[in-house]
C-alpha cells in the first residue's frame, strides 16, 4: 500500500504543503485473545491535517499508516495500582517538504478510558524525532509513556483516541481514518485494548498522583475523548522533572577571523541554563562560560574597550535567539591570551516540550575591529553553528512566581533576547599580524569604519 506524506514541517509557516490523495485504510487483522498486557502488534491508517501554530481548522488533509502496539504494566492491574502506559509504532509519519531537527516535534497521544474506568491518560515522547531527517523520509520510531490510576474493579479498555505531532509553527493532530478536523472534533481510532481489572470495589487515586487520568468509580458503556487541548497538558504534579543536558565542560575548536585574518581558537566551553525545568512562560537564564579567549593582537587594548558576547539558536519546541553578553574585559597586553569570561542572557519559554540551545556565534565587541568565531571555515562569509548545544524541557504547567513569568523580553516564538549594544554583530581588537591593523608599524591602530554582520542562524 502507497504510503502517504505527513506534512510536519518546521520554520515558514507560510510554506503551503501540497494536498495528498487519500488512501484506503489498511484492514485491521482479526487477533485471537491477546494477552492483557498489550495490543497489536496490529496496522491501522490514521488521518490526519495540518495546523499552522496549532490554530484553525486544519488543512492539506494525509494519512498515516503504521504497525501499532499498545502495552500496559502490571499486565493485569488490580484496583489502586497505578499503570504504566506505552504506544509504540517503528515507522512512524513520512515528514513534509521541510527538513526536521531532533527533537523538534514532540509527540503528545491522548487515551480514552472505559468500561469500569473512565477519564483520560495523556502519552508523551518529549523528544522525537530521535535524529534529523530529511524532507519526505519516514519520521522513525515512536514510543510515547503515560500513567493512569486503576480505580475500579471489572472490564474495561484503552482506546488511542488522538495523536498529536506538537510543532510550534505547524503542528498536526491525527485520529481515526477520514478527513475531518482531528484536533476539534476527534473520533477514536481502532487501537483499542480490552482487559480486566481485578480486586474488588473502588479506590481513591493518590494525592499527588502521577496518572494524568482523572478516575471515577462510576462506569461508563463507551470510551469518550476529553474536549480538545493543544496538547493536553496535565497538572503541574503530573509531570516529573525532566533533567536537562548542559553542554560541557567540553574542549571546543572553532575558528575566529579578524578583518582577513583566520585563527584557530580552542577553548573548553560550558552552556548551561536556569531553571533547568521550568514551566510556560517562565524566564530563563542561559550562561555560556569559556576558559580562555582567543590571542589578541600586537596591540594593547584599553580597559573596557572589549566586550565578549554571543548569539544562541532557540530550537525544538521554541524559536529565535538568545543574545548573551559578559562583562567588558579590564586592560589587555599585546600579544596576550584573553581571559575566559562567563557570558549570560535570558529567554522566556512557550509551548511545553523540548528545547535546545546551540552557540551559533561567539564574538567579541570593540569600536573598531570585529573578531567573529564559529565553527565555519571562515567564520564571517560562511558561518556555521557550533557543537556546544544543551537542552532542557518546559513542562505543561505554567510558570511560578519564583520562575520570573512574563520576564526576559522574549518574543512571540519563544525566543528571547537581551538589548546589545550595535545591531548584532560583534568586534574585538584582535588585530592583524600584518600591517592591515598597524599604521606603518609604529603601534597606531588604524580607525576602520565599524563593521556590524548579521548571522543568519
Amino acid at each position: 500500500m502507497t504510503r502517504r506524506r505527513f506534512p510536519v514541517r518546521m520554520a515558514a509557516p507560510a510554506l503551503v504543503l501540497a494536498p495528498l490523495l487519500l488512501t484506503i485504510p489498511a484492514a485491521v487483522p482479526a487477533r485471537a485473545a491477546p494477552p492483557a498486557a498489550a495490543i497489536g502488534p496490529t496496522a491501522a491508517t490514521l488521518g490526519c491535517r495540518l495546523y499552522f501554530n496549532d490554530a484553525g481548522t486544519g488543512s492539506s488533509p494525509t494519512v498515516w499508516q503504521d504497525t501499532f502496539t499498545l502495552t500496559q504494566s502490571p499486565a493485569e492491574p488490580k484496583v489502586g495500582d497505578t499503570v504504566t502506559v506505552t504506544l509504540t509504532a517503528p515507522t512512524g509519519p513520512d515528514n513534509g517538504p521541510v527538513g526536521l531537527n531532533a527533537g523538534d516535534v514532540p509527540v503528545n497521544v491522548t487515551l480514552a478510558l472505559g468500561g469500569s474506568l473512565s477519564g483520560s491518560a495523556t502519552l508523551r515522547m518529549s523528544s522525537y524525532p530521535a535524529r534529523a531527517v530529511a524532507p519526505a523520509e519516514p519520521l522513525g520510531p515512536i514510543t510515547a509513556t503515560g500513567t493512569y490510576f486503576a480505580a475500579a474493579a471489572g472490564a474495561a479498555t484503552l482506546t488511542v483516541g488522538r495523536v498529536t505531532f506538537a510543532n510550534a509553527s505547524a503542528t498536526t493532530h491525527c485520529s481515526a481514518a477520514g478527513d475531518r478536523d482531528h484536533k476539534a472534533a476527534p473520533v477514536p481510532t481502532s487501537i483499542v485494548e480490552n482487559f480486566t481489572v481485578g480486586g474488588t470495589g473502588t479506590a481513591t487515586p493518590p494525592p499527588s498522583p502521577s496518572a494524568s487520568a482523572t478516575p471515577s468509580p462510576s462506569a461508563k458503556p463507551s470510551p469518550s475523548l476529553p474536549p480538545s487541548a493543544t496538547d493536553d497538558p496535565p497538572t503541574a504534579t503530573d509531570e516529573v522533572d525532566t533533567p536537562a543536558q548542559p553542554f560541557g565542560p567540553k574542549s571546543v575548536k572553532l575558528n575566529c577571523k579578524t578583518l582577513s585574518s583566520l585563527s584557530a581558537w580552542t577553548a573548553t566551553h560550558t552552556l548551561s541554563m536556569s531553571p533547568s525545568n521550568p514551566g510556560r512562560g517562565a524566564k530563563v537564564t542561559v550562561s555560556l562560560k569559556f576558559s580562555a579567549g582567543p590571542k589578541s593582537g600586537p596591540v594593547p587594548v584599553g580597559a573596557g574597550d572589549l566586550v565578549p558576547k554571543a548569539t544562541v539558536k532557540v530550537g525544538g519546541v521554541g524559536s529565535g535567539t538568545v543574545n548573551l553578553k559578559g562583562p567588558a574585559y579590564g586592560a589587555i597586553d599585546a600579544n596576550a591570551v584573553l581571559p575566559g569570561a562567563t557570558l549570560t542572557g535570558t529567554y522566556t519559554t512557550s509551548q511545553a516540550g523540548l528545547v535546545s540551545l546551540t552557540v551559533a556565534n561567539i564574538v567579541f565587541d570593540h569600536p573598531q575591529v570585529d573578531t567573529e568565531c564559529n565553527a565555519g571555515a571562515d567564520p564571517v562569509t560562511g558561518p556555521k553553528e557550533t557543537s556546544i548545544v544543551a537542552k532542557f524541557t518546559v513542562k505543561s504547567r505554567a510558570a511560578t512566581d519564583d520562575e520570573g513569568e512574563g520576564g526576559g523580553g522574549g518574543n512571540g516564538d519563544g525566543g528571547g533576547s537581551l538589548p546589545t549594544t550595535g545591531e548584532g554583530g560583534v568586534t574585538t581588537l584582535m588585530l592583524l599580524w600584518s600591517s592591515a591593523a598597524l599604521l606603518l608599524g609604529v603601534g597606531l591602530v588604524v580607525v576602520l569604519p565599524r563593521r556590524r554582520r548579521l548571522l543568519r542562524s
